[in-house]
C-alpha cells in the first residue's frame, strides 16, 4: 500500500470512528419509535412480513418514501447496534462518492487530502447534521437516499467527462443495474427525485445529440422516472398534504424558498467564502496578474495581527471557555436581555421566556462558529494578498470569462445552478425545512472541492495560505466535534433516565409518566438532535410504543 492509500485509509478511519461514536451515543428518538411499530398501530415490528405491512400502510396513509423507510424498519428490527455501524458506513460511502464526483474519476484514494477536505466540509456544511446524518429516521431519509442517488449519478458523470476526451465504451451490461439504481435514486425524497430524473434525462438527450449515448443512460433515466412516480403518487402524500398544506397560498411557498435557501447559506458560509477566494484567484490569473498571486510563494510569512483580529480572537477564547464551563456568558446576557428588554416590553409570558432561553442556549456556539470563520477568512485574505489593487484587477475579468476558460469553474457553476434548482423544486411543498437542502449542499460540496483541487487555485492556496487553512479547519472542526460528542453523550444519559421512567410507568400499569425537562439546550450547531418528551410527535410515538396514554414533563 503506497503513501496516498495509507493516508486515505487513515482519513476514512477517522470519519468512520467519529460517526460511529455519534451513532452509538444517539438513542432511539422521536419518529424512531413510530417506525418501530406497524404504521398507526400499537403492534411492534417483529418480522420482515411486519415490515412490509407497515410500509404498505405508510404508503397509503402518510407518504411514498418507501426505500428510506424499508431500510429504517429493517435496521430497527435488527437492532440499534447494527444500525450504528451501518449508518457510519453509509456516511463514509457518501464522502467517497462525493470525492469521486469532485475528481470525476473512480480513483478517489489518489487524493487523500481532497478526501479529508470533503469529510471536513460535509461535517460543517450539512444543515442540521444530527437530524440528517445521525438520527436514525432522518439519516434513512436523507443520508441513505443521498448515497443511492450519488452512486447512480457516478456513471453519468464519468461518461460525460469521457465523451469530452474520447469515445467511451458502450458497457451494455450496465443497463439492468442502472435501471434498478435509477428506481432507488428516484424513489428517494421529492426534490432530489425530480432533480435526478431531470438531470439524467437531460444528459441522455445531450449524449444522443453527440452520437455517443449508450443504452444504460436512458435506462437509468427511465428507472429514475419510475421511482419518482412511485414516490409522488403515493396516496399517503395527499393525506399528509391535506393536513399540512391546506390554506397555504403561493406567497407562503415563495417565502419558504427564501427561508430554506437562507438557512442553507448560513451553514455553507465557509464553502461560499472559499469559492469567492478561488474565483478571485481565477480572475487575477486571467487578468495577467499571476505575479501578484505567486510573489513570495516560498511560504506564508508570519505577520502581526491587527487590533480588530486580536479583539476577535480574544472574544472567541472567552466564548469557548464559557461554553465548556456552563455557558456563564450566554446566561448572563440572557438574564440581562430578559430583565432589561423583554420584561419592559411586556414580553414576559413563561412560554416567550422559554423560547428566548432556547435561542440563547445556542448563542455561544453560533458566535464561536461565525467569529472563527471570519477571523480565519481575514487571515486568508492577508495570506493571499487581496489588496484593493488586486481586487480591482480581478474585477476587470467577468465571471463568464472564468467559466469559459476553466473547466473546473464551469463544472462548479453547473453544480451550483443544479443545487438551486433542487431547492426550487421544494416550492411545491407546504414547508421547506433546512434538512431538505441536504442534497443541494452535497452538490455544492462537490463544486467547491472540484474548484479547490484545480491546479490554478490549488497551487496558490498551497504556497500562500496552507497554514492558515489548516489552522482554521482544525479550530472549527475540533470545537464542533468535541461539542457534539460531549453533548450527545450527555443526552444519552438524560434520555436513559427518562426512558426508565416511562418503562416503570408502563410496568406499573400507570397511564401517565411524569418527568423533569431535559436540561440540555446546546446542540453543537445542530450536530446533535433531540426534542423533549412532551413534544407532540415524540410523545405520541413513545406512548404507543410503551403502551401508556400520556407523558407529562413538569416544567
Amino acid at each position: 500500500m503506497n503513501r496516498k492509500c495509507r493516508e486515505t485509509v487513515l482519513a476514512a478511519a477517522g470519519i468512520f470512528l467519529l460517526m460511529y461514536a455519534l451513532n452509538y451515543f444517539m438513542p432511539l428518538h422521536r419518529d424512531d419509535y413510530e417506525y418501530s411499530l406497524i404504521w398507526l398501530t400499537n403492534q411492534h415490528i417483529a418480522s420482515l412480513p411486519d415490515v412490509m405491512e407497515s410500509l404498505w400502510r405508510h404508503y397509503l396513509l402518510h407518504g411514498g418514501r418507501m426505500v428510506a423507510f424499508f431500510f429504517l424498519d429493517v435496521f430497527l428490527l435488527w437492532g440499534k447496534g447494527i444500525f450504528d455501524i451501518a449508518n457510519a458506513l453509509m456516511f463514509l460511502i457518501l464522502i467517497v462518492l462525493l470525492t469521486i464526483h469532485a475528481r470525476r474519476d473512480w480513483r478517489f484514494w489518489q487524493e487523500p487530502r481532497l478526501f479529508a477536505v470533503m469529510g471536513a466540509f460535509a461535517w460543517l456544511s450539512f444543515p442540521h447534521f444530527g437530524e440528517v446524518a445521525v438520527w436514525k429516521c432522518g439519516a434513512a431519509v436523507y443520508l441513505w437516499t443521498g448515497v443511492f442517488a450519488a452512486l447512480f449519478l457516478v456513471p453519468y458523470n464519468l461518461q460525460c467527462r469521457a465523451m469530452a476526451r474520447e469515445t467511451p465504451p458502450v458497457r451494455n451490461w450496465l443497463i439492468a443495474p442502472m435501471l434498478v439504481l435509477g428506481v432507488l435514486a428516484g424513489w428517494s425524497v421529492e426534490n432530489l427525485a425530480v432533480t435526478v430524473f431531470a438531470l439524467t434525462a437531460g444528459l441522455s438527450w445531450w449524449a444522443r445529440r453527440k452520437g455517443a449515448m449508450p443504452l444504460w443512460m436512458p435506462a437509468g433515466a427511465f428507472g429514475a422516472f419510475v421511482g419518482l412516480v412511485l414516490l409522488v403518487a403515493a396516496p399517503g402524500n395527499f393525506v399528509r398534504y391535506d393536513a399540512q398544506g391546506s390554506g397555504k397560498g403561493i406567497l407562503t411557498h415563495i417565502g419558504n424558498q427564501f427561508a430554506g435557501n437562507g438557512e442553507m447559506a448560513l451553514y455553507i458560509l465557509p464553502l461560499l467564502l472559499l469559492l469567492l477566494a478561488a474565483g478571485r484567484i481565477y480572475r487575477l490569473h486571467l487578468a495577467a496578474r499571476v505575479d501578484m498571486l505567486h510573489d513570495n510563494a516560498a511560504g506564508e510569512r508570519p505577520c502581526a495581527l491587527k487590533v480588530g483580529q486580536i479583539a476577535c480572537l480574544l472574544w472567541i477564547l472567552l466564548l469557548v471557555f464559557s461554553y465548556f464551563n456552563g455557558g456563564f456568558f450566554a446566561n448572563a446576557l440572557r438574564d440581562f436581555l430578559v430583565g432589561h428588554v423583554l420584561v419592559p416590553l411586556g414580553l414576559d409570558k413563561p412560554r416567550t421566556i422559554e423560547h428566548f432561553a432556547n435561542v440563547m442556549a445556542g448563542f455561544e456556539e453560533m458566535a464561536i462558529y461565525w467569529l472563527t470563520i471570519f477571523f480565519f477568512y481575514s487571515l486568508l485574505k492577508r495570506s493571499l494578498g487581496f489588496s484593493r489593487d488586486k481586487l480591482a484587477a480581478a474585477r476587470t475579468v467577468s465571471w463568464l470569462e472564468v467559466t469559459h476558460t476553466f473547466p473546473a469553474a464551469r463544472y462548479a457553476a453547473f453544480l451550483l445552478l443544479l443545487a438551486l434548482f433542487n431547492n426550487f423544486v421544494m416550492i411545491a411543498a407546504p414547508t421547506f425545512p433546512a434538512r431538505a437542502t441536504f442534497s443541494s449542499v452535497a452538490m455544492i460540496l462537490v463544486a467547491a472541492c472540484a474548484v479547490l483541487r484545480d491546479p490554478v487555485v490549488a497551487d496558490v492556496l498551497q504556497s500562500r495560505a496552507k497554514k492558515t487553512l489548516l489552522a482554521g479547519a482544525a479550530a472549527i472542526c475540533s470545537f464542533t466535534m468535541a461539542a457534539a460528542l460531549f453533548i450527545t453523550a450527555a443526552m444519552q444519559e438524560e434520555n436513559a433516565v427518562r426512558i426508565a421512567i416511562v418503562e416503570q410507568a408502563a410496568a406499573n400499569g400507570e397511564d401517565i409518566a411524569y418527568m423533569k425537562p431535559i436540561p440540555l439546550k446546546n446542540r453543537a450547531l445542530r450536530h446533535v438532535f433531540f426534542v423533549d418528551f412532551d413534544n407532540g410527535v415524540t410523545k405520541e410515538g413513545l406512548c404507543r410504543y410503551y403502551g401508556i396514554k400520556d407523558i407529562c414533563v413538569e416544567r
